[in-house]
């Protein structure tokens, strides 16, 4: 199996992964999500060497990390147990989003590299 493949793998057996813990958690507005990224996975693969995408993507990753600033900010000065979980959480899961714009990025630098050879 090349490394792309498995790298394809993987992200598919994260999505999976996900979507049975939304579905055991009973949040259908997140497996609803998950099945939409799921689908559009392919045709993200399809676009992954267009610079217009990786310009997107590092737009993605800037705007997740502006977000993410203020909402530590935001944690740090509130005082509301409830409202601090609610932060928590949404920095949770912009946190996981950063993580799969990493990889589509780190798949199109790989790709890129392997194809050079």
């Amino acid at each position: 199996m090349t490394i792309q493949r498995m790298t394809n793998s993987l992200q598919i057996d994260d999505y999976l992964d996900l979507l049975n813990y939304a579905i055991r958690i009973d949040d259908t507005e997140w497996q609803q999500e998950i099945i939409n990224l799921m689908k559009n996975y392919t045709e993200l693969k399809k676009n992954m060497d267009t610079p217009v995408l990786r310009n997107e993507l590092w737009l993605q990753f800037d705007a997740l990390n502006d977000e993410l600033l203020s909402l530590f900010k935001q944690l740090s000065l509130e005082k509301d147990e409830a409202e601090k979980a609610k932060v928590t959480e949404r920095i949770w899961e912009l946190k996981y989003e950063r993580v799969m714009i990493s990889q589509k990025l780190e798949s199109i630098v790989n790709r890129k590299h392997h194809s050079s050879k």
